[in-house]
């Protein structure tokens, strides 16, 4: 092994980099493989089935079967994310990139371990989205290699988050939308030779992994066609849902920094999954990263079901979040605006085409993640959109970011006057 890395730190510096980049895409690409599978082995335990076998996991499987599985996985995330805490924290990818910043050694497989358990909470029911695993995997595996091939400090951060990238791009298998999430979500400094080195580890890690992860559309959706109607549907849209997706992304952001770590966990998080179980009494859809909910939207549910379907996940994921669990809002928030979109279609008479709902998705990504261009390249790598439809997605993404800093600015000023 100390033969194998000596020859690899001989090779000149540039060649070490993109050699770096290539094989962080390969390892991420394999963890994403590894990660679909237990998904699949995951549900299949929970429910019987996998998401890419039915559209609704939860169709014709015993109220008994779902409550126990959810009271299983509840009793022991609690006793999992206890343990994982006791003596430190477990890091985000950002915290990652500190980390590596002061030079202490990352408790690996702890991260390891906190990493996979988010996809098998998900898995069996939890109401959170999945692509936090895949992302700091991916970041997790860039700090040993950096240090192999002996890159700089500030190279080894940037390999961090190219991994992140990575491993965004096997699950979702959106490669270019993934270089975009790195430079606009990490807050990295932006240049060709970054975002070709960024390319380089999310096109192989998506084709890694595309040999098993299909790059099919998740959600048939009609593609959006140009009409002045669209853009006035569109303008209505963005003045009715950024202010709530602003909401949501704020108590969201509270009920993560506020996550319960102690030893109050052992009870806050089981109890959490008993409160999701017993609204998964009589809405399953709730379970899940919200893909059912989306589905069930697409698929005509009335107004009074997606106002419920609404309330009630945003609900369960903050209460989520506050127990104690770890998971991502990506996909949850995708589904929100997409019944934010809906509600408006119906109530209001506008955007009579599940194509509108599109651009609810792109107004609530674009908040929740405060990246106009990945939240537009999520959606339609989601929905398989042509370029026709990049005109709206983006105008919404930019629309939206301008009204949300306006939402910012005003709450600070009001919170400083109150002060």
């Amino acid at each position: 092994m100390e033969r194998i890395v000596k020859s690899l730190q001989t090779i000149a510096y540039k060649r070490r980099l993109v050699l770096a980049a290539c094989l962080l895409g390969l390892v991420s690409g394999l963890a994403g493989i590894f990660l679909h599978y237990l998904l699949e082995l995951v549900e299949w335990l929970a429910f019987g089935r996998s998401e890419h076998q039915s559209g609704f996991l939860t169709d014709g499987v015993a109220p008994s079967r779902i409550l126990t599985g959810l009271l299983l996985v509840g009793g022991c995330s609690a006793l999992v994310w206890y343990f994982l805490q006791r003596k430190g924290n477990i890091l985000s990818i950002k915290g990652q990139m500190k980390e590596e910043a002061s030079r202490p050694r990352l408790h690996f497989w702890k991260q390891l371990l906190h990493s996979t358990w988010q996809i098998i909470a998900v898995g069996a029911g939890a109401p959170v989205g999945k692509e936090g695993a895949p992302r700091e995997i991916g970041a997790l595996l860039a700090t040993p290699l950096g240090r192999v091939l002996d890159l700089s400090f500030k190279d080894r951060i940037f390999l961090i988050a190219c991994g992140a990238g990575a491993g965004l791009a096997s699950v979702y298998q959106v490669p270019l939308t993934s270089v975009f999430f790195i430079f606009e979500t990490l807050g990295l400094a932006f240049s060709i030779k970054r975002f070709v080195l960024a390319g380089i580890t999310t096109y192989m890690a998506a084709y890694t992994a595309g040999l098993i992860i299909s790059d099919r559309a998740l959600y048939q959706v009609p593609e959006i066609t140009w009409s002045h109607t669209v853009l006035w549907q569109m303008l209505i849209g963005i003045v009715i849902l950024t202010p709530v997706a602003w909401l949501f992304a704020r108590f969201t952001k509270k009920a993560v920094n506020h996550r319960i770590k102690d030893k109050r966990i052992l009870i806050t998080l089981p109890l959490a999954f008993v409160f999701l179980a017993g609204l998964a009494s009589f809405q399953p859809h709730l379970l899940g990263n919200g893909r059912m909910m989306a589905q069930e939207i697409l698929n005509g549910a009335t107004w009074q079901t997606i106002l419920l379907l609404f309330t009630l996940k945003a609900l369960v994921v903050l209460v989520t979040f506050r127990a104690g669990a770890y998971g991502g809002t990506l996909t949850p928030s995708f589904a929100l605006g997409m019944a934010g979109a809906a509600l408006i279609s119906l109530v209001l008479g506008v955007g009579n085409t599940p194509a509108f709902f599109l651009l609810g998705s792109v107004c609530f990504l674009t908040v929740t993640l405060k990246a106009p261009l990945s939240a537009t390249g999520l959606v339609l790598g989601f929905t398989g959109q042509g370029l026709t439809a990049l005109p709206y997605l983006l105008l919404t993404a930019f629309l939206t970011v301008g009204f949300s800093k306006g939402l910012d600015h005003l709450m600070g000023k009001k919170s400083r006057s109150l002060q």
